[in-house]
Protein backbone atom coordinates (compact mmCIF):
# COMPACT_ATOMS: atom_id res chain seq x y z
CA UNK A 1 0.00 0.00 0.00
CA UNK A 2 1.18 3.39 -0.98
CA UNK A 3 0.24 6.52 0.65
CA UNK A 4 0.37 10.32 -0.64
CA UNK A 5 -0.03 13.26 1.90
CA UNK A 6 -1.23 15.52 -1.09
CA UNK A 7 -0.97 19.43 0.25
CA UNK A 8 -2.74 21.74 -1.63
CA UNK A 9 -1.80 25.68 -1.62
CA UNK A 10 -2.62 28.68 -3.86
CA UNK A 11 -0.81 31.40 -5.14
CA UNK A 12 -2.41 34.23 -3.80
CA UNK A 13 -0.98 32.84 -0.04
CA UNK A 14 1.53 33.49 2.16
CA UNK A 15 4.50 30.47 2.41
CA UNK A 16 4.50 30.94 5.88
CA UNK A 17 1.58 28.10 6.54
CA UNK A 18 3.09 25.78 3.91
CA UNK A 19 6.48 25.93 6.08
CA UNK A 20 5.05 25.62 9.06
CA UNK A 21 3.10 22.68 7.98
CA UNK A 22 6.09 21.24 6.46
CA UNK A 23 8.00 21.81 10.44
CA UNK A 24 5.08 20.50 11.89
CA UNK A 25 5.20 17.11 9.59
CA UNK A 26 8.94 16.77 10.52
CA UNK A 27 8.78 16.98 13.92
CA UNK A 28 5.67 14.32 14.11
CA UNK A 29 6.56 10.98 13.40
CA UNK A 30 3.71 10.07 11.11
CA UNK A 31 3.33 6.14 12.20
CA UNK A 32 3.73 5.02 8.92
CA UNK A 33 5.14 5.33 5.39
CA UNK A 34 4.35 7.83 3.01
CA UNK A 35 5.42 10.51 -0.21
CA UNK A 36 4.65 14.28 0.07
CA UNK A 37 2.83 15.78 -2.39
CA UNK A 38 2.43 19.55 -3.43
CA UNK A 39 -0.43 20.53 -5.95
CA UNK A 40 -0.30 24.50 -5.70
CA UNK A 41 -3.26 26.68 -7.45
CA UNK A 42 -2.08 29.17 -9.87
CA UNK A 43 0.28 28.80 -12.77
CA UNK A 44 2.75 32.21 -11.44
CA UNK A 45 3.12 30.06 -7.73
CA UNK A 46 6.15 29.42 -6.76
CA UNK A 47 6.92 27.09 -3.30
CA UNK A 48 9.42 28.32 -1.09
CA UNK A 49 12.96 26.63 -2.55
CA UNK A 50 14.05 24.84 0.40
CA UNK A 51 10.93 22.73 0.63
CA UNK A 52 11.52 21.31 -3.00
CA UNK A 53 13.22 18.91 -2.12
CA UNK A 54 10.68 17.63 0.83
CA UNK A 55 8.14 16.52 -2.21
CA UNK A 56 7.72 13.68 -4.17
CA UNK A 57 5.85 15.34 -6.70
CA UNK A 58 4.96 19.25 -7.14
CA UNK A 59 2.24 20.03 -9.78
CA UNK A 60 1.17 23.52 -10.42
CA UNK A 61 -2.29 23.87 -12.09
CA UNK A 62 -5.07 26.90 -13.29
CA UNK A 63 -6.32 28.50 -10.32
CA UNK A 64 -9.40 26.64 -10.29
CA UNK A 65 -11.88 24.93 -8.04
CA UNK A 66 -10.05 26.36 -4.30
CA UNK A 67 -8.35 23.52 -2.56
CA UNK A 68 -10.79 20.72 -3.82
CA UNK A 69 -9.57 21.51 -7.27
CA UNK A 70 -5.92 20.85 -6.44
CA UNK A 71 -6.90 17.64 -4.68
CA UNK A 72 -8.77 16.56 -7.70
CA UNK A 73 -6.31 17.48 -10.01
CA UNK A 74 -3.07 15.55 -7.77
CA UNK A 75 -5.20 12.12 -7.44
CA UNK A 76 -5.52 11.76 -10.78
CA UNK A 77 -2.07 12.08 -11.23
CA UNK A 78 -1.00 9.84 -9.31
CA UNK A 79 -2.55 6.41 -10.35
CA UNK A 80 0.49 4.53 -8.00
CA UNK A 81 -0.99 5.55 -4.92
CA UNK A 82 -3.75 3.22 -3.36
CA UNK A 83 -4.67 6.11 -0.29
CA UNK A 84 -4.46 9.82 -0.02
CA UNK A 85 -4.91 12.53 3.13
CA UNK A 86 -5.34 15.30 1.50
CA UNK A 87 -4.50 18.60 3.76
CA UNK A 88 -4.34 22.61 3.51
CA UNK A 89 -1.65 23.97 3.51
CA UNK A 90 -3.07 26.24 6.37
CA UNK A 91 -3.00 22.62 8.65
CA UNK A 92 -0.63 22.00 11.11
CA UNK A 93 0.25 18.70 12.88
CA UNK A 94 -0.19 17.95 16.31
CA UNK A 95 0.71 14.60 17.28
CA UNK A 96 2.81 11.85 16.25
CA UNK A 97 1.55 8.52 14.60
CA UNK A 98 -1.06 11.13 13.10
CA UNK A 99 -1.06 9.36 9.64
CA UNK A 100 -0.92 5.63 11.07
CA UNK A 101 -3.95 6.82 12.89
CA UNK A 102 -5.85 7.72 9.92
CA UNK A 103 -5.15 4.65 7.91
CA UNK A 104 -5.93 2.55 10.74
CA UNK A 105 -9.20 4.38 11.67
CA UNK A 106 -10.12 3.69 7.87
CA UNK A 107 -9.14 0.41 7.52
CA UNK A 108 -10.97 -0.54 11.19
CA UNK A 109 -14.23 1.00 10.60
CA UNK A 110 -16.50 -1.23 8.55
CA UNK A 111 -17.82 0.28 5.47
CA UNK A 112 -15.45 3.45 5.56
CA UNK A 113 -15.65 5.43 2.86
CA UNK A 114 -14.33 9.29 4.52
CA UNK A 115 -12.27 9.89 7.57
CA UNK A 116 -11.46 13.82 8.83
CA UNK A 117 -11.18 15.87 11.59
CA UNK A 118 -14.12 17.65 11.72
CA UNK A 119 -17.85 16.10 10.99
CA UNK A 120 -20.62 18.65 10.42
CA UNK A 121 -22.93 17.45 12.81
CA UNK A 122 -24.97 21.18 13.33
CA UNK A 123 -26.55 19.86 9.81
CA UNK A 124 -27.06 16.43 11.07
CA UNK A 125 -31.14 17.01 10.53
CA UNK A 126 -33.50 17.10 7.28
CA UNK A 127 -33.11 19.19 4.73
CA UNK A 128 -36.48 20.40 5.79
CA UNK A 129 -35.65 21.65 8.99
CA UNK A 130 -32.64 23.75 7.82
CA UNK A 131 -33.87 25.07 3.84
CA UNK A 132 -36.99 27.00 5.75
CA UNK A 133 -36.90 30.35 7.76
CA UNK A 134 -38.26 29.83 11.19
CA UNK A 135 -41.08 31.69 11.26
CA UNK A 136 -40.67 32.57 14.86
CA UNK A 137 -36.88 33.71 14.51
CA UNK A 138 -36.73 36.79 12.76
CA UNK A 139 -32.72 37.43 13.07
CA UNK A 140 -30.29 37.57 10.22
CA UNK A 141 -28.53 34.15 11.04
CA UNK A 142 -31.92 32.19 10.44
CA UNK A 143 -32.88 33.91 7.30
CA UNK A 144 -29.17 32.98 5.77
CA UNK A 145 -28.89 29.57 6.88
CA UNK A 146 -32.20 28.67 5.42
CA UNK A 147 -30.96 30.46 1.79
CA UNK A 148 -27.77 28.53 2.05
CA UNK A 149 -29.57 25.20 2.38
CA UNK A 150 -31.80 26.11 -0.58
CA UNK A 151 -28.66 26.77 -2.54
CA UNK A 152 -27.04 24.04 -1.94
CA UNK A 153 -29.79 21.52 -2.51
CA UNK A 154 -30.04 23.25 -5.85
CA UNK A 155 -26.39 22.98 -6.58
CA UNK A 156 -26.42 19.25 -5.27
CA UNK A 157 -29.37 18.29 -7.97
CA UNK A 158 -27.51 20.15 -10.42
CA UNK A 159 -24.65 18.34 -10.13
CA UNK A 160 -26.62 15.32 -9.82
CA UNK A 161 -25.58 14.21 -6.66
CA UNK A 162 -28.13 13.14 -4.25
CA UNK A 163 -28.72 14.93 -1.36
CA UNK A 164 -29.58 12.69 1.15
CA UNK A 165 -31.61 12.92 4.00
CA UNK A 166 -29.48 15.56 5.73
CA UNK A 167 -26.52 17.95 4.66
CA UNK A 168 -24.02 15.76 7.49
CA UNK A 169 -20.38 15.96 5.60
CA UNK A 170 -16.79 16.33 6.85
CA UNK A 171 -14.89 19.31 6.10
CA UNK A 172 -12.72 19.45 3.52
CA UNK A 173 -9.95 21.04 5.26
CA UNK A 174 -8.37 17.61 6.11
CA UNK A 175 -9.68 14.41 4.25
CA UNK A 176 -8.45 11.03 4.40
CA UNK A 177 -9.92 8.16 1.55
CA UNK A 178 -9.36 5.52 -1.18
CA UNK A 179 -8.14 5.72 -4.97
CA UNK A 180 -11.07 3.10 -5.40
CA UNK A 181 -13.62 5.23 -3.09
CA UNK A 182 -12.09 8.48 -5.22
CA UNK A 183 -12.68 6.15 -8.34
CA UNK A 184 -16.39 5.25 -7.50
CA UNK A 185 -17.62 8.34 -6.60
CA UNK A 186 -15.89 10.53 -9.10
CA UNK A 187 -13.55 12.25 -7.16
CA UNK A 188 -14.33 16.11 -5.98
CA UNK A 189 -16.71 18.51 -7.58
CA UNK A 190 -15.00 21.68 -8.58
CA UNK A 191 -17.52 24.52 -7.34
CA UNK A 192 -16.63 27.94 -9.57
CA UNK A 193 -17.34 30.28 -6.45
CA UNK A 194 -16.50 30.25 -2.87
CA UNK A 195 -20.63 29.08 -1.97
CA UNK A 196 -20.21 26.11 -4.81
CA UNK A 197 -16.91 25.10 -3.07
CA UNK A 198 -19.07 24.51 0.16
CA UNK A 199 -21.31 22.95 -1.96
CA UNK A 200 -19.00 20.73 -3.59
CA UNK A 201 -17.82 19.95 0.03
CA UNK A 202 -20.63 18.85 1.10
CA UNK A 203 -21.83 16.84 -2.31
CA UNK A 204 -18.42 14.58 -1.77
CA UNK A 205 -19.62 13.37 1.37
CA UNK A 206 -23.01 13.16 0.49
CA UNK A 207 -21.52 11.09 -3.17
CA UNK A 208 -19.70 8.63 -0.21
CA UNK A 209 -22.83 7.95 1.98
CA UNK A 210 -24.80 7.33 -0.95
CA UNK A 211 -22.85 4.51 -2.03
CA UNK A 212 -23.45 2.69 1.64
CA UNK A 213 -19.94 4.08 3.13
CA UNK A 214 -19.54 5.34 6.47
CA UNK A 215 -18.08 9.25 7.34
CA UNK A 216 -15.85 9.06 10.62
CA UNK A 217 -14.65 12.05 12.59
CA UNK A 218 -11.29 10.94 13.91
CA UNK A 219 -10.99 11.84 17.49
CA UNK A 220 -13.89 12.29 19.93
CA UNK A 221 -13.30 16.06 19.63
CA UNK A 222 -12.55 18.06 16.22
CA UNK A 223 -8.57 18.50 14.88
CA UNK A 224 -7.14 15.99 17.21
CA UNK A 225 -4.26 15.12 15.13
CA UNK A 226 -4.75 17.82 12.27
CA UNK A 227 -5.16 21.54 13.17
CA UNK A 228 -6.54 24.10 11.65
CA UNK A 229 -6.77 27.65 12.80
CA UNK A 230 -9.99 28.28 11.04
CA UNK A 231 -11.97 25.78 12.59
CA UNK A 232 -10.04 26.42 16.19
CA UNK A 233 -11.66 29.87 15.76
CA UNK A 234 -14.90 29.41 13.56
CA UNK A 235 -17.59 27.42 14.07
CA UNK A 236 -19.49 26.27 10.76
CA UNK A 237 -22.46 28.44 10.93
CA UNK A 238 -20.00 31.81 11.25
CA UNK A 239 -18.17 30.67 8.14
CA UNK A 240 -21.65 30.40 6.11
CA UNK A 241 -22.76 34.05 7.53
CA UNK A 242 -19.34 35.12 5.75
CA UNK A 243 -19.97 33.05 2.80
CA UNK A 244 -23.26 33.96 2.63
CA UNK A 245 -22.68 37.84 2.61
CA UNK A 246 -20.77 37.51 -0.62
CA UNK A 247 -24.04 36.61 -2.32
CA UNK A 248 -26.44 38.15 -0.87
CA UNK A 249 -27.38 41.99 -1.77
Amino acid sequence: MRVAVVISSWVGHPSKYLLALCESIARHPPGAGHDLVLCANGLDYSPPGELVPLFSEIFIRENTGYNLGAWDHAWRQLPEYDRFLFLQDECLVKRPNWLGDFIRCFDSTPTCGLVGEHLIREWDKPWSETDQKDPDVQDRQSIERASLARFYRETLARWGIPEGPTARALTAVVHFTSRSILEEVGGYNLGRSYQEAIAAEIGFSRKIEARGYSLVQIGPRRHSRIGHPQWNRLGFFTRLRRSVRKRLP
